[in-house]
């Protein structure tokens, strides 16, 4: 069944703050990744902010997010298979928060990431 926000026709910050916060609630479940997230970060309220923020710059064209999205998965224990599932985790939670154009481009941009990581962890 689709929600609600995937039938309107824009993308607002409640919208981002529910693909963010389903996302990683989902990552966090995830008996591989679930892990690797919980080791890496020490404060989830503050993660969770700048990947609102990230997605707020990314989808609505806000200025709240300035950094390297790719350097904080430098050095963590992360394989191919992570990054397939990583958007296999991304992309209904996307289509089930995001108005559907909105939806598609975050997928594209989540799949542009995962496959300049993909080239990292080579």
């Amino acid at each position: 069944m689709e929600s609600a926000i995937a039938q309107a026709d824009e993308a607002d910050e409640a919208a981002v703050t529910r693909l963010v916060d389903s996302f990683y609630d989902r990552i966090r479940a995830e008996p591989r990744l679930g892990p690797i997230f919980e080791n890496a970060i020490q404060d989830w309220d503050q993660h969770l902010q700048v990947m609102r923020d990230f997605w707020s710059r990314a989808l609505l064209g806000t200025e709240r997010y300035h950094g390297c999205v790719m350097s904080p998965h430098f050095g963590l224990p992360i394989e191919a298979v992570d990054l397939d599932r990583f958007l296999e985790l991304f992309r209904p939670t996307a289509d089930s928060t995001l108005p559907a154009d909105t939806a598609r481009r975050a997928i594209q941009v989540a799949e542009a990431v995962t496959q300049n990581l993909r080239r990292a962890v080579k």
